[in-house]
């Protein structure tokens, strides 16, 4: 699910990465596969994240390749957390595509609390807008997201995550024929 659209026909999407971190630079490589259709997708990025006292800014670049299409893109993407409660975090996200020639913005509002020793929820909620990169016919409020996610810490460098996600479509996925979304996701992800 990306952009509040179901693009890979209710296909689920199988993923791996490895990210390098030095200081507040990092670099990486993601790769998806979809499972029940030919997509695949390659992404490398790097990205440039201080921590400025209780801000958290970003600023990156990414290059993406599609498979079977053949297509590529370079995004560039720039945003920031910060801290409004104690308990409550907004971000801030923009993408720039080169080949859409148009951004998408999401503003989220997020929450993480610890459950039980070693196990911490998360909820968030976010509103998106796309100008001119999602659909080339509307420039406006995309679609509404709400989620879940538990991450389990297994071991001290090894997290188990689970999530369920859903979107509420907007006037922009609505006209490209899309409707509301439900998903889940599972994960592990190792740290050393």
């Amino acid at each position: 699910m990306t952009e509040g659209r179901d693009n890979l026909d209710s296909n689920p999407l199988v993923s791996a990465g490895v990210d390098l971190t030095h200081q507040a630079v990092t670099a990486g490589v993601w790769q998806a596969w979809a499972n029940g259709s030919d997509y695949r997708e390659n992404n490398l990025f790097v990205e440039y994240a201080p921590y400025v006292e209780h801000w958290s800014p970003y600023l990156n670049v990414t290059y993406l390749q599609f498979h079977p299409q053949g297509a590529d893109d370079v995004e560039t993407g720039a945003g920031f957390t910060a801290p409004i409660q104690p308990w409550l975090s907004v971000s801030l996200d923009g993408t720039w595509s080169k080949q859409a020639s148009g951004a998408f913005y999401a503003l989220t509002l997020h929450t993480q609390r610890e459950l039980i020793p070693n196990l911490t929820g998360k909820l968030h909620i976010t509103q998106t807008y796309d100008d001119g990169y999602a659909s080339d016919d509307y420039n406006g409020p995309n679609h509404r997201e709400a989620g879940a996610q538990l991450l389990w810490d297994v071991l001290p460098a090894l997290e188990l995550h689970a999530g369920w996600q859903h979107s509420w479509a907007g006037e922009d996925v609505r006209r490209d024929g899309g409707d509301d979304l439900s998903w889940g996701q599972v994960g592990l992800t190792s740290y050393f």
